[in-house]
């Protein structure tokens, strides 16, 4: 309706204010004073991160003042607005915090206020009892909130992975804004690397990126890499050798940082719980390296049996000291002096 037509009418209405057509009429502020009311009263969760149990679902919205909210759903999809309780647990670097979820009785949400998210991934931990049965699980949540997550999935549905495909190394693909990462993690000892890939999936220099992983499995865990030798990939370790239910990736850079779960796609149910499908990223490497200090003091000789293109590595640094050393080297080795 054009701003004419508008006007036309409430003059009309003041017109006929004293007639028996008034009792029906609105002025223009009280029309937005009722479409206003109609708003706040959310009926649903925009984007929700929804995680599927045994009896149902939950759709989280994580907003990053703190404030949370929730939608149970019974397998059938109808809201469950009744008998459902919970907590949520906060895990920060001072302590955990823990707040109740509590059911909002007008729009039939489990409601909550915890910290502000400010850290790149907090963990944070959910108990629902659902007509005295538990549903517990954990999120690893970005400062942006959940929908950060669900912007990263948009956003990586744009560039597909071929199904099945691994990354050079053997460990699972996954592309995180604009980058197209590879992580995998040695079985043997819990060393855990990141990738970052070309579109020929090879691998170049990770440059200024910082990367965290949040792992969720039998247990869960938050890991934050460091720049490995060279700058080919960032590096950690985790506590579990064994493939994570879930996988949640932030790769940030000077200006702005990138959120994915992994394999996660926006308006599909995250299985949590027994029957949840892992994420293949621990598997068996050749990397064995074996670190010696010799004497005298100030050389240290690194073996490092796999640089990444498949040549045997010795990395010598030597001490102000005149102690020689004999080596009998192949000719295509590499020799940092």
């Amino acid at each position: 309706m054009q701003a004419k037509s508008i006007l036309s009418v409430v003059a009309l209405a003041t017109l006929i204010a004293g007639s028996p057509f008034a009792a029906g009429c609105k002025t223009t502020a009280e029309a937005s004073v009722t479409e206003e009311s109609v708003q706040a009263v959310p009926v649903a969760i925009e984007d929700p991160l929804t995680e599927e149990h045994d009896g149902g679902s939950v759709g989280w919205d994580f907003a990053p003042d703190g404030t949370v909210r929730a939608i149970v759903k019974a397998p059938d999809g109808k809201p469950i607005d009744k008998d459902v309780s919970g907590t949520l647990t906060w895990k920060g670097p001072n302590g955990d915090a823990q707040a109740p979820l509590a059911l909002d009785a007008k729009t039939g949400l489990l409601v909550a206020t915890g910290p502000k998210l400010e850290a790149d991934l907090t963990e944070v931990k959910y108990d629902i009892i659902v007509s005295g049965k538990p549903w517990n699980g954990t999120l690893h949540v970005p400062s942006g909130g959940t929908k950060v997550i669900v912007e990263g999935a948009r956003k990586a549905e744009k560039r597909p992975i071929p199904p099945g495909k691994t990354g050079p190394n053997g460990g699972v693909i996954q592309v995180v804004g604009d980058d197209t990462i590879e992580v995998v993690a040695d079985k043997a000892s819990g060393q855990v690397r990141v990738y970052v890939l070309d579109a020929d999936l090879k691998p170049v220099p990770v440059g200024d990126r910082k990367i965290k992983l949040g792992f969720v499995g039998q247990g869960s865990e938050l890991v934050v890499l460091t720049p490995g030798p060279g700058g080919l990939y960032c590096v950690g370790k985790v506590a579990a050798k064994v493939n994570p239910v879930k996988l949640t990736v932030v790769v940030a850079r000077p200006t702005h940082a990138d959120v994915v779960l992994v394999g996660y796609r926006p308006g599909v149910h995250v299985i949590v719980g027994p029957s949840a499908p892992a994420v293949n990223v621990v598997v068996a490497t050749s990397w064995n390296v074996d670190v010696k200090v010799r004497t005298p003091p100030g050389v240290v000789v690194v073996h490092d049996d796999d640089d990444d293109d498949g040549r045997p590595v010795h990395i010598h640094v030597h001490g102000k000291h005149k102690h020689k050393h004999k080596h009998k080297h192949h000719p295509h080795h590499h020799h940092d002096h």
